[in-house]
């Protein structure tokens, strides 16, 4: 799979690096967690537990009326529409496209401000992953914080196998474009690892290349055939065996 010789777009692959290296922006159909809380979010600072117990003998609300007991540790998703607005609710439709999480929830604050003093909001992107292929077997790696590297993703991933090509990996990007980024690094070395600390992105696709095992195949494949012989004889025999 994704097989070449060197890098590809090299132009293209200088400019995503300095992206990368910068905070998320939101983009449309992301897939938001936005959590509010009230009083600047004292309930986050609750050492001892007290007002956690204090909201549970009350139904699950502070003095303010916001859910800030065990309903609020639930993931509160929000997709980012096409327009790049999302819907919260009791603010309605708000521009999120191209801001930053700490832009987005100074918004929903200042938003929230209308209906409750000292309102404390957190939000996380969801939505972002990566996906790693070869000879991991595969797997779909979410990305829980900002600036993880190709050999953060790896160790997520279960680390190289031995059926792995330490030599011979490639960061996949952009992927569904008409011009997707390929970039080989080797981790067999230590010079290797200069690129290897490279930033991924949401949807980057980090492929290691198996290690050929070409007796192994072929004998699959011959064994493959013999069984394949061997099953028309044996119903040749046991029609054969009928007949007479």
């Amino acid at each position: 799979m994704f097989r070449t010789e060197g890098d590809v777009n090299t132009d293209l692959l200088r400019a995503s690096i300095i992206e990368a290296g910068r905070n998320y922006k939101i983009q449309p159909n992301d897939v938001l967690d936005i959590r509010i809380y009230t009083n600047k979010g004292e309930i986050l600072v609750d050492p001892n537990n007290f007002l956690r117990q204090e909201l549970a003998q009350s139904g699950g609300r502070n003095t303010m009326g916001v859910q800030s007991g065990p309903q609020q540790q639930k993931p509160q998703e929000y997709t980012v529409l096409p327009n790049g607005e999302v819907k919260v609710p009791m603010i309605g439709f708000v521009p999120v496209q191209g801001f930053t999480l700490a832009q987005a929830d100074s918004v929903f604050q200042s938003r929230f401000e209308t209906y409750y003093r000292d309102t404390y909001v957190y939000s996380e992107v969801i939505s972002r992953r990566v996906v790693v292929l070869g000879a991991t077997g595969g797997s779909v790696i979410p990305l829980e914080r900002e600036n993880i590297n190709v050999v953060e993703i790896l160790a997520l991933a279960g680390g190289i196998p031995e059926n792995g090509k330490a030599q011979n990996i490639r960061l996949v990007r952009n992927i569904a474009s008409d011009k997707p980024i390929v970039h080989v690094i080797d981790l067999s070395t230590i010079a290797g690892l200069q690129k290897a600390s490279l930033k991924v992105q949401p949807n980057d696709v980090i492929y290691v290349e198996p290690v050929k095992r070409v007796f192994n195949e072929s004998l699959r494949d011959v064994l493959m055939v013999i069984g394949a012989v061997s099953n028309v004889l044996t119903s040749y025999i046991v029609i054969k065996d009928i007949i007479n």
